[in-house]
């Protein structure tokens, strides 16, 4: 059994018993200094073997003999004070006298404990020291040998087979074992000799948190029972270290023992496992006999139902089932029975607990059989599963609220690994692109290839910060492509939910939502601030627009005006007013600001054989407003767009009442310029520069000596004054015409023909609004006519007046004057409103008629423009005549006010007239 020879034992040096090899450190403590030297230094020159360290005092021997290998302790204790019992009182070293004292003169204990005495009698007597040193030290380890093997001896005659024995130093150094450590230990390499113990058992316990705990109490606890478990290939293996500390007398070693006791561990675990599966298990443990009595059940059954085990052994199992569930049992029993190679079931039952409430318990049921095969009970395990069934039932509810949610808020859902790239689409996200499940493939390509190329990085971007950590949420939006093609904006919401053991993410699982409307909602508010934005700019355009055109003077600096104020704005970056040339609708810029990029020549191109904007506005008077995109089919026009990739263009007609006098084109290189409340600004303005440009020409008219007059005549026989004329062969000759408001008042003088008659006449068309006879003669009179419009209101639109207008043998003949340079075919085209087919028969340039009063002293510039109207009316009226051909209540119906009113306004207008004619002279 011992595996190593008592022969081999090591220990502390003991091996070497040779006298001559062994070397003595000797401590010497002495108060006498030159005694001290003498005998230093005849001790040292003794030996080679004797190393000698001389000290004055005990607490330097104390130091000495801590800090070195003492052999001996060598003292004369006269002259010093108490001295410690530790350092003359062990087992480590002998201690010698050399001293000329007696243990009279000393304590009486430091003599006890001498080994020997060496009187101080010359050098001769420090020689014979040596040699007594020499002697004791030898003795002294003779003992400690003897003792040792003494020792071993006992260890070897009750070792067991299952036992070694090891001695260990304080380093843990293997000095002696029973047999080798390395053959006893299953996790150490055994054909290593071992020569740590502790490094060893290094080696063979399991580099983990408890293989280093156990390691630590082995070399942190040398002499307490330590049980430590070496890990091995199909069983491990358990050692019992017990540890017994040996006298120094012994060498000061520590006598380990190590008992392999994995049979017993083993079998004690499975006798303590059974037991405490049996009495401590959270699971229920029961026994039926064949009548179905409890006979015996561990604490966690009877506990869980309210009661002690001691009440429900020897009770029927139905003492602890819900009415009803006794059947169940019995048929799953009976299906056991029935069945005897299955070897158990399990089946859901209902307990009613000790208070009468319910438990869910989940059983399983084992049969016992007696030798002879027949059904002798069953072994019941029991398992309270109330809380997972309420569980279930919550998360039951919990899924159907969140899939309604889902379902409610149109959301998909998806579940993605983005080690593998495999994903999971549910029914709510394929179908939100109108796909099912089978028609897209589960992985990461599929719903990468239906996202919109220009929102594909920036959402991989974010799915790659979520993948590595960098955010804890992942949210995007992009466009996706629907199986019809379309395109659906998607919000995209992510969260990873599982790591594996290197950190990488292997679980995501986020929601698809579709935000179309949301997103059309979203660009729809933000378009409609930008126009908000953009009108208020518009508005105040056009309101400096309209001030500014109060200071203009001819059409030019009013064409200017505008073009430069609208370009300078940086709302646009075009803007031009054309103007008709000849006798179609094509139309010449006469004043341009802004950048052309080629625009203009496109406009004005003569191989044009379609109507742009431009003509249109011209033609209908309505703006005209169109977006073109670079590289489209279509017109001509379009070419204007070249390289800017939009053009947005709107034409304005110029409009004053019926006359469109040009049309303002404005252009800009972004898309959908031009809303309806700009186009409705730039409406305003349109007819704010006709009106511009009319006045204008009215000025012109009246400021220049030299004017064109132009002569019209129509015969068409459906026209009102020509089929009357024609009707009763009489003259008709315009005398008057009065802007009352709404409609305007037209006097006419008749001549040669009956005056209620015609009026009755003209009265019956649908042009004449109302018809009056003024005065009548015998062979005629002057009729008042009532109309939306006359020709001198037509005219004075186009910068025009209207001389002369006759009606005599069936021909209708005005003659009107204009300035030199005004186009016949505008002032044609307003005459054509009263009649269509007017034609130009005379045009010649000739002086215009002065009126004797100079504007400057002209009394009517006294006058409001109510009076003159009132003052008109009554002379036209034949008010001031005498008799008077209209009286004060019939003026005051025509002009549609009160009698008083119309008194009121006379004296105010003849006051201001006979003022103004007093202050003249």
């Amino acid at each position: 059994m011992i595996g190593n020879g008592l022969d081999d034992v090591a220990f502390a040096g003991a091996r070497q018993t040779d006298t001559a090899s062994r070397e003595i450190e000797v401590v010497y403590l002495d108060s006498d200094a030159t005694e001290r030297e003498r005998t230093h230094e005849v001790l040292a020159d003794h030996s080679a073997e004797i190393t000698v360290t001389s000290v004055a005092t005990t607490d330097a021997a104390l130091e000495a003999a801590a800090s070195t290998a003492v052999s001996c302790l060598v003292l004369d204790p006269a002259g010093l004070d108490d001295i410690p019992d530790p350092l003359v009182s062990n087992d480590r070293y002998p201690v010698v006298l050399y001293t000329d004292a007696t243990a009279t003169d000393s304590a009486a204990t430091v003599f006890d404990d001498a080994e020997t005495v060496v009187k101080k009698q010359g050098n001769e007597q420090v020689t014979f020291l040596a040699e007594k040193v020499v002697s004791v030290v030898s003795a002294s380890v003779d003992r400690t040998e003897s003792a040792l093997r003494d020792a071993l001896s006992g260890i070897e005659s009750r070792a067991e087979a299952d036992e070694i024995a090891v001695l260990l130093a304080d380093d843990g150094t293997v000095h002696w074992s029973s047999e080798a450590v390395s053959a006893f230990v299953d996790g150490i390499d055994d054909t290593c000799r071992v020569e740590r113990f502790y490094d060893a058992m290094a080696t063979a316990l399991p580099d983990t948190p408890g293989g280093r705990q156990q390691l630590q109490r082995l070399r942190g606890s040398p002499t307490e029972p330590v049980a430590v478990r070496v890990p091995g290939g199909e069983h491990d293996q358990y050692l019992l270290r017990d540890g017994y500390q040996l006298p120094d007398a012994a060498g000061g070693l520590t006598l380990v023992l190590l008992r392999d006791v994995t049979e017993t561990a083993r079998r004690d675990a499975r006798s303590a496992l059974l037991d405490l599966l049996v009495e401590q298990a959270q699971d229920g443990l029961y026994t039926l006999d064949e009548r179905g009595v409890i006979d015996f059940c561990n604490e966690s059954f009877a506990a869980n139902l309210g009661y002690e085990p001691a009440e429900l052994c020897g009770e029927h199992a139905s003492t602890v089932l819900a009415p009803g569930e006794l059947s169940k049992g019995q048929a799953t029993v009976e299906e056991l029975l029935d069945a005897p190679e299955e070897a158990s079931t399990t089946v859901d039952l209902t307990f009613c607990r000790k208070d009468g409430t319910e438990r869910e318990v989940s059983i399983n049921y084992t049969l016992i059989r007696d030798e002879d095969g027949n059904y002798n009970g069953l072994i019941g395990v029991a398992r309270d599963i109330t809380e997972r069934c309420e569980r279930e039932r919550e998360y039951q509810e919990m899924m159907e609220r969140l899939n309604f949610a889902l379902e409610g808020a149109e959301l998909g859902v998806w579940d993605w690994n983005p080690k593998t790239n495999d994903v999971t689409f549910d029914e709510r996200w394929t179908g939100m692109l109108g796909y099912s499940r089978d028609e897209l493939d589960p992985h990461y390509e599929t719903w990468a290839d239906l996202v919109h190329p220009d929102d594909l990085a920036r959402a991989e971007q974010a799915l790659g910060e979520l993948k590595s950590g960098e955010i804890d949420t992942y949210q995007s939006e992009f466009r996706m492509r629907t199986k019809d093609g379309d395109w659906r904006w998607i919000r995209d919401i992510g969260k990873v939910f599982e790591w594996n053991d290197d950190g990488e993410a292997i679980r995501a699982v986020g929601i698809h939502q579709d935000i179309t409307e949301e997103r059309k909602r979203q660009d729809a508010i933000e378009r409609q601030r930008d126009e908000l934005v953009t009108l208020d700019r518009v508005n105040v355009l056009v309101q400096d627009l309209i001030r500014a055109l109060e200071t203009t003077a001819t059409q030019d600096e009013i064409a200017e005006t505008v073009c430069d104020r609208i370009v300078d704005s940086e709302l646009w970056d075009l803007a031009w007013i054309g103007e008709r040339t000849g006798t179609n609708d094509s139309l010449i810029p006469q004043t341009v600001a802004g950048d052309d990029g080629g625009c203009l020549d496109a406009i004005t191109s003569d191989e044009r054989t379609e109507s742009g904007p431009a003509e249109t506005a011209l033609r209908t008077g309505t703006i005209q407003t169109t977006t073109v995109e670079s590289g489209s089919e279509g017109a001509s026009w379009e070419a204007a767009v070249g390289e800017r990739g939009f053009r947005s263009i709107a034409a304005i007609p110029l409009v004053h009442g019926d006359v469109v006098h040009g049309v303002l084109c404005v252009c800009t290189d972004q898309p959908d310029a031009f809303t309806t409340r700009a186009v409705e600004s730039f409406a305003v303005l349109g007819e704010m520069i006709g009106f511009a440009f009319t006045a204008v020409q009215n000025r012109r008219l009246l400021s220049h000596d030299s004017v064109l007059e132009l002569t019209f005549e129509s015969r068409n026989p459906d026209t009102p004054l020509v089929s009357v004329a024609n009707a009763y062969g009489c003259r008709i000759e315009a005398v008057g015409s009065v802007d009352i408001g709404p409609n305007h008042l037209l006097y006419l003088s008749v001549d040669g023909g009956p005056a209620d008659s015609v009026s009755e006449q003209l009265r019956s068309h649908a042009e004449i609004l109302d018809s009056r006879v003024v005065r009548a003669d015998d062979d005629g009179g002057i009729l008042e006519l009532r109309v939306a419009d006359t020709i001198q209101s037509l005219l004075l639109d186009v910068g025009a007046r209207c001389r002369t207008l006759i009606v005599d043998g069936g021909t209708l003949s005005i003659t009107v004057e204009a300035p030199l340079d005004a186009d016949s075919r505008t002032i044609q085209e307003a005459l054509t409103t009263c009649t269509p087919d007017f034609t130009l028969t005379a045009k010649q340039e000739c002086e215009q008629e002065r009126s004797a009063v100079a504007v400057e002293t002209d009394p009517r510039e006294h006058l409001t423009d109510r009076q003159q109207e009132v003052l008109r009316t009554a002379f036209l009226t034949g008010y001031y005549a005498w008799p008077r051909d209209t009286n004060a209540e019939q003026l005051a119906e025509t002009l549609g006010i009160a009698s008083p009113t119309l008194h009121q306004h006379l004296r105010r207008a003849q006051r201001n007239l006979v003022a103004a004619v007093f202050d003249m002279q």
